[in-house]
């Protein structure tokens, strides 16, 4: 069955019994977090890249003005 569904976590339960029925969840709230500190991670990262894409492209360069002493 496992195989079925491609899941790298298999865990037999039971309602009725109640078997592994609070390690599953158990499991599923660690599966969560990990991947939502992936997430996390990987926001920051694309935060850090458009903050730095957008301070180069906002960074206007202007010419130095010449200062005209004489006419």
């Amino acid at each position: 069955m496992r195989d079925d569904y491609d899941l790298d976590l298999f865990l037999e339960t039971s309602a009725k019994t109640g078997m592994n029925a609070q390690e599953i969840f158990i499991q599923a709230a660690k599966i969560l977090y990990k991947d939502y500190e992936i997430y996390k991670k990987e926001r920051k990262i694309k935060e850090e890249l458009n903050i730095n894409n957008n301070t180069k492209l906002t960074e206007k360069v202007e010419p130095k003005k010449s200062k005209k002493c004489c006419s």
